[in-house]
């Protein structure tokens, strides 16, 4: 699976703007440089980090994605459109990039992947992110050898001590997730 890294001007300075943020051409520039980095890192853990989401989660990824990088936003990143707001820090970039990367990959599979969300009990939030953050921590730590949850700016506590609950289960199967919330999650 492939990520096309892109940066747009007029998406840059809308999110800039949104946030009373001032928006400076030099902005662009910026993001362009930050945007080799990435690719530099892609290039040498991109399809170990695929590989690896693909593994756990027991699903494929469809097609290729673009990712827009902004220099301003109020999140860190969104899967949809795919954005990630330029972040200096290697291991955080990593883990937002896989936790974007799972939920693109549900979207991608989302015949497989809906009928099993919607039976999950919860607010929409906890839906869509209880099978990420599963998913999310197993990949680290297969990858790293360790995990850390970060703080994000939506506040995933709540999901985070469910998935703790179950977490020790999901490592030891290799059914992929799906599977193993029907078994183990759902009701």
């Amino acid at each position: 699976m492939k990520i096309n890294f892109r940066y747009s001007m007029p998406y840059d300075e809308m999110l800039s703007i949104m946030q009373d943020n001032d928006f400076s051409h030099s902005q662009s520039l910026v993001a362009k440089e930050y945007i080799g980095k990435v690719e530099a890192f892609w290039e040498k853990e991109g399809k170990k980090i695929i590989r690896e989401i693909e593994r756990v989660t027991k699903l494929k990824f469809k097609k290729e994605v673009d990712c827009y990088i902004v220099s301003e936003m109020f999140f860190e990143a969104i899967s949809h459109p795919f954005t990630v707001k330029m972040c200096n820090n290697i291991d955080r970039l990593r883990g937002i990039m896989v936790h974007e990367l799972i939920h693109i990959l549900f979207v991608q599979n989302e015949n497989k992947v809906l009928k099993v969300l919607n039976c999950l009990s919860g607010d929409h939030n906890y839906k869509v992110h209880f099978p990420v953050l599963l998913c999310e921590r197993k990949v680290l730590e297969n990858l790293h050898g360790s995990f850390k949850a970060e703080k994000r700016v939506e506040d995933l506590d709540y999901i985070w001590r469910d998935v703790d609950k179950v977490y020790t289960m999901f490592k030891k199967d290799n059914k992929g997730v799906i599977n193993f919330l029907n078994k183990n999650v759902i009701n």
